[in-house]
């Protein structure tokens, strides 16, 4: 212990003495580090980190994918929803499962303390929370007692970071009833800290026994329909028994029960019959919650992890470049310690605890770069967006991360010039002249040469997903969206979520329409069922009179939309007439459809009085009559292609809920936001607002994964080009240094300036043709792999990869040219009196 004390204070004291030299390298490697770790912790999130819940290894999630009839809820994966008497069925009849339990997410307005708000409640079997083992941290959770009469249980139990957060950790709330979508809930219990449900992205505010569902969702209960798919199923498996047993032993239950159902199932031909009975029940690993998010930012994110990474080994090339000089430096002083007495091992030694040191130094301030910058990532993100819903943070693992990849540069990178040292011959060290001898200079010199043209190609790749990423995000800029978004301001409410029936939400519909009409400077307002680039969805199929009746298994977009809604939205009707409001629930259904549906079901014919219906096979009711069609317009994503829409009245639905509206105004309609707080308030004092913003500010943030992948390309990729910039001039510098009796000769013998100059620029054409021969052929496997997130560009873009080699060419050129320079000014006489 006391000679490694000796150790590092030598190293410390060496420190000292070249305070640039150490600045240098553990900047490089903080910022190489502080990348790797900001982004790990968004990954461990996402990826890695298990849910905090009993025994995650044998938690499993089931699914089941294949075709289904009927209504289906899905959040982005519909193989993992199942209909309540299907999870009945498999819970009772299982033998290999300690447990079957469901959930299903819903919204909630909460009222509490004279206040309301909107919250995420999930509804959950009664055997929820003891399946996953979740204690609670106040009162108790959940019991199968709770949950086997429908309506009978209005208990809820709040997660620990609702309870703090809207009611200040008041342990007083235990036993108190709180109003959740208009009935009264009592407050049982409050779960432990730090599980919010066992969907990463999606905090539970509350939870409510899934018995409750009719009352938590009005008009939709589905607690005894076999054709309605919403629940999610989440099992444990018994110890002592494999997954592949259990799914084994599961699907022994499954078949008869498919074969049973399948005699409900109309419309379908023989092959869909067969592919209905043919369907699996798999058992997926389940510790880390459901996987919607990571489908989601999956290649986004592992994408972004192989970019830092990559920054992170030319940041290490660099530090083992400035090691290697460092120590040829510091030959004579190494040969002088060996012909003392040193051991070869003690320098061995001393040359690892100096690596290890700017390591951990690199580290630690790495820790600090990391948190900075993962607070500007999630601070670009709104609020609510599932990347901020991680709460990805500097944790221990996120610390621990950074230490391991300290430790491994450190060793990794360092131990060759450590060896180089401890392999040194005290004798010709100090026969040598100068500092170093010109062998160990050659060999230093050649090892850099290939760090920087290892930089080079790795930069290559760098810049040139930058490029694609770039290229990519101006062209979903350049998208036709068919709506004109500017000074049009949206908001949601939930009259249904309050205990409005169907035709009392028509009612506020009309009356808050009419008076945000009615204001100064409204141009016209509208309102609809599903918000418009949100990536939010629903659809069915669809059954049109004349058309090819192959086309009615095909899928459908519709939404709920009311009068003016195309005037607002800027959607031109191309013919036939808009929604009006004579279109109510007494008169005869009506539709438009947008011209892809036009052309793909009725391909030359006038839709115009043409007559569909929602659903497949031939008992169908095609009761809606076609009275317009629009110009196509992007609904759910920017980046999507067309496909066929529906537009219905909502006036006409009978499970009218949800609105969002739209108020477009003749000047800035961020000013308005008060005054429609204030209708609103007018017509329901309960009723509160969600999702206030511009509608060219929900565009935008629909685009922030693309941005984000984009910004975070550009800034890696700039990043690495002024290291690999480091690097080159490290190199130039060194070799020109080496080479000044050189130069002096060939300017003595008549070179001019210009030609030693090329003599040096050619040294860095010669990286750049290697490193571009290396890196295109990485560049273009990078692009492969994050081309399905790239919109309108391919993996193989040339006009990218030659901005690419360009834009490196031309920083390689910029970092060696005051090398060059230098070399040309180089005074004959004094060179070649040089030692």
């Amino acid at each position: 212990m006391t000679t490694l004390l000796q150790d590092v204070r030598y190293a410390l004291r060496s420190f000292r003495k070249s305070p640039g030299f150490a600045f240098v390298a553990v900047a490089t490697l903080a910022l190489g580090i502080g990348a790797n770790s900001a982004i790990f912790s968004l990954v461990d999130r996402v990826f890695l980190k298990s849910l905090p819940v009993r025994d995650p290894g044998r938690i499993v999630l089931l699914q089941s994918p294949g075709p289904k009839q009927g209504h289906t809820w899905s959040d982005g994966d519909d193989s993992t929803s199942f209909s309540y008497p299907m999870y009945r069925e498999l819970r009772d009849r299982n033998t290999v499962l300690a447990g079957l339990a469901a959930e299903f997410p819903f919204s909630a307005n909460v009222a509490a303390r004279g206040e309301t708000e909107e919250a995420s409640g999930e509804l959950v079997s009664g055997n929820y929370f003891d399946l996953l083992g979740v204690p609670s941290a106040l009162g108790r959770t959940l019991t199968a007692a709770d949950d086997r009469t429908p309506g009978a249980h209005p208990l809820a139990v709040l997660s620990h970071g609702y309870w703090t957060r809207r009611f200040g950790a008041d342990a007083s709330i235990l036993g108190r009833t709180i109003s959740v979508n208009g009935h009264p809930l009592t407050v049982v219990g409050v779960s432990r800290a730090g599980f919010t449900g066992i969907q990463p992205g999606r905090l539970a505010d509350l939870f409510v026994p899934i018995a409750m569902k009719a009352e938590m969702t009005p008009f939709w209960n589905g607690l005894d329909e076999w054709k309605d798919y919403w629940v999610q199923l989440i099992g444990r498996v018994k110890p002592g028994i494999s997954t592949t047993r259990a799914q084994a032993a599961l699907q022994v239950i499954y078949g008869p029960i498919l074969k049973d159902r399948l005699q409900a199932m109309t419309g379908w031909n023989e092959s869909r019959r067969r592919e209905f009975l043919g369907m699996k029940l798999l058992l997926v690993p389940g510790g880390r919650g459901r996987t919607v998010m990571r489908q989601g930012l999956g290649t986004p994110l592992v994408s972004v992890m192989g970019m830092v990474a990559l920054v992170l080994l030319i940041a290490c090339s660099n530090l083992a470049g400035l090691l290697a000089a460092r120590g040829a430096a510091r030959q004579r002083e190494y040969g002088i310690r060996l012909a003392i007495g040193a051991s070869r091992s003690q320098l061995l030694r001393q040359s690892i605890v100096e690596c290890l040191l700017f390591a951990f130094a690199g580290g630690a301030l790495g820790v600090l770069v990391a948190g900075w910058t993962l607070h500007a990532l999630l601070a670009a993100f709104p609020p609510d967006d599932q990347i901020r819903q991680v709460a990805a943070q500097i944790d221990p693992r996120v610390v621990g991360f950074a230490a391991l990849v300290s430790l491994a540069s450190g060793l990794f990178f360092g131990i060759s010039p450590a060896l180089r040292a401890a392999r040194l011959d005290p004798a010709s060290t100090l026969q040598g002249q100068g500092r170093g001898s010109a062998p160990a200079a050659r060999e230093v010199l050649r090892f850099r040469r290939t760090l920087v043209t290892a930089q080079i190609a790795l930069t290559l790749v760098l810049i040139v997903a930058a490029g694609l990423f770039t290229r990519s995000l101006i062209n979903v800029g350049r998208v036709e969206l068919g709506i004109r978004p500017d000074k049009v301001l949206g908001f949601t409410v939930s009259p249904d979520l309050n205990g409005y029936p169907a035709e009392r939400t028509a009612v506020f519909a009309r009356r808050l329409t009419e008076s945000l009409a009615a204001m100064p400077g409204v141009a016209s307002v509208a309102a609809a069922e599903l918000p418009t680039l949100a990536d939010m969805t629903a659809g069915s199929n669809a059954t049109i009179e004349g058309a090819d009746p192959s086309m009615s298994d095909h899928r459908v977009e519709r939404n709920g939309i009311g009068p003016d809604y195309f005037a607002t939205m800027g959607i031109p009707v191309v013919a036939g007439r808009g929604i009006s409001w004579s279109d109510d629930a007494g008169a005869p259904k009506v539709a438009l459809i947008n011209e892809t549906m036009a052309l793909r079901y009725l391909p030359g014919r006038n839709p115009l009085g043409v007559r569909m219906g929602f659903g497949a096979g031939k008992d169908v009711p095609t009761d809606i009559e076609i009275v317009g069609v629009v110009r196509d317009s992007r609904f759910g994503l920017v980046t999507e292609k067309a496909f066929p829409f529906v537009y219905l009245p909502y006036l006409q639905s009978k499970k009218l809920g949800r609105l969002t509206f739209y108020v477009k105004s003749a000047g800035d309609p961020g000013l308005l936001t008060a005054q429609i707080r204030g209708e609103v308030r007018r017509l329901d004092p309960g009723l509160p607002l969600t999702d206030v913003k511009l509608l060219r500010t929900q565009i935008d943030e629909s685009l922030l994964p693309q941005r984000f992948l984009t910004t975070l390309s550009a800034a890696f990729g700039g990043l690495a080009a002024l290291l690999a910039a480091i690097g080159i001039y490290g190199v130039l510098a060194f070799s020109v240094a080496r080479r000044r009796q050189e130069i002096g000769v060939r300017m003595a013998l008549g070179a001019e300036p210009a030609t030693v100059r090329r003599l040096i620029l050619s040294e860095v054409v010669h990286f750049l043709v290697i490193g571009a021969a290396i890196g295109l052929p990485a560049a273009w496997g990078l692009g492969r792999a994050v081309e399905s997130v790239l919109y309108g560009v391919s993996a193989s873009d040339a006009p990218v990869f030659a901005a690419g080699v360009a834009l490196l060419a031309g920083v390689s050129l910029a970092a060696a040219w005051p090398s060059a320079r230098r070399a040309a000014r180089t005074n004959p006489m004094e060179a070649l009196r040089s030692e």
